[in-house]
């Protein structure tokens, strides 16, 4: 059972790291500041991608399948999936506009990002609440 909260820590820890990028976006306040998080962080998404999918891989090695392939933890990791996706698509590709520009400060561009920023971290929270009542309740 040890190999589990190991396997578990550094999940959470990988999982913590694709969060993080939602805590970060507010303090960009121009392009150069935006272009310098892309760089860092498409590294650490990188790694973060990697540690995701060997910690899922580890959690069928080390429980049951039968555990795992419960109807409840299926849609939760469904909606886990779609908010990577959310933060890739929104966020990131918010960044990647922003880094594009060529204009200097790009106060509207950046603007905008903290807007789609919070709208994504609002529409996170909720679907995190969704994975939370699955899984206290298990519902199917």
């Amino acid at each position: 059972m040890t190999a589990f909260y190991i396997i578990l820590a550094f999940h959470l820890a990988a999982v913590a790291v694709k969060l993080g990028v939602l805590l970060y976006v507010p303090r960009l306040k121009e392009v150069g500041q935006v272009r310098a998080f892309l760089s860092t962080y498409r590294r650490l998404d990188w790694i973060t991608d990697w540690v995701l999918w060997l910690t899922g891989a580890g959690f069928f090695l080390v429980t049951s399948w039968r555990y795992l392939l419960q109807l409840w933890l299926l849609v939760s990791m469904l909606i886990y999936m779609i908010i990577f996706i959310l933060i890739k698509v929104v966020v990131v590709g918010g960044m990647k506009k922003v880094a594009a520009t060529k204009k200097l400060h790009a106060y509207e561009e950046v603007s905008k990002l903290r807007f789609e920023n919070v709208c994504t971290i609002v529409s996170v929270v909720g679907l995190l609440g969704i994975i939370a009542y699955l899984m206290v309740t298990k519902p199917f």
